[in-house]
């Protein structure tokens, strides 16, 4: 009943605020209008870091408090790095790549389910509602479909139907990230997004696999889901 009346007080934030309150999205400076988001400069790429194909939609199911939500985020699945301490200050140097992952979901994301910023001259919480409040647990499923490397190809040239008879078919041990630090890019990434804080995931499922599909670029599959055990 609780987390059904939380939920219900976010869409009514999301939808209808009045009187003395506002809401501001707090990514609405970041979100471009492309579905295409480059790596950093540094990076020099020369293809997007993450993008959304157009047969890539968010599955939502609000059913009696049965809330999950399904999505994917193409490009190659990356780890969270440690932090760094530079001329004595601490910072992430995942932040830029985050900020990417976060800002394709953005966009496919349907409006009423965005995070929201309440400002309120009662409050001095700046934490943004979001579509799975503090008081929920949840269920997390991913799967990374990692980029293939150029030799899995005929002629080292990736592309549909390129696959070389004897490259391995789903499970490569390589050098390409741990599946625990590839998890927690995408649980870090989420945290004020979707749900308040990574630490109400108390269902961990993760699969690290080659991605197999079209030019074998690499994506990532989310699942989020609440638990009511």
């Amino acid at each position: 009943m609780a987390s059904s009346l939380a939920f219900a007080a976010f869409l009514l934030a999301a939808s209808n605020v009045q009187g003395s309150w506002q809401y501001r999205h707090p990514y609405e400076a970041k979100c471009r209008p492309t579905t295409l988001h480059m790596a950093p400069k540094k990076a020099m790429a020369s293809e997007p870091v993450y993008w959304i194909d157009e047969m890539d939609n968010v599955s939502i199911v609000n059913d009696n408090g049965n809330r999950r939500i399904k999505f994917t985020i193409r490009g190659n699945p990356k780890v969270l790095k440690r932090h760094r301490n530079a001329r004595g200050f601490m910072y992430n140097p995942s932040k830029a790549y985050q900020d990417l992952f976060r800002d394709c979901l953005m966009e496919i994301l349907p409006q009423e389910y965005h995070p929201v910023i309440i400002d309120s001259r009662d409050s001095d919480s700046d934490e943004p509602i979001v579509m799975f409040p503090e008081n929920e647990f949840l269920k997390m499923s991913m799967t990374f479909r990692m980029k293939r490397p150029n030799n899995h190809f005929v002629g080292s040239k990736p592309g549909p139907g390129r696959l070389k008879p004897n490259a391995p078919q789903k499970y490569f041990s390589n050098r390409s990230g741990d599946v625990d630090n590839l998890c927690k890019f995408v649980m870090d990434s989420l945290n004020q997004v979707l749900y308040a804080d990574d630490r109400q995931v108390v269902c961990l499922n993760a699969m690290k696999v080659l991605d197999s599909d079209g030019d074998c670029k690499g994506s990532t599959d989310v699942e989020i889901s609440v638990l009511n055990d």
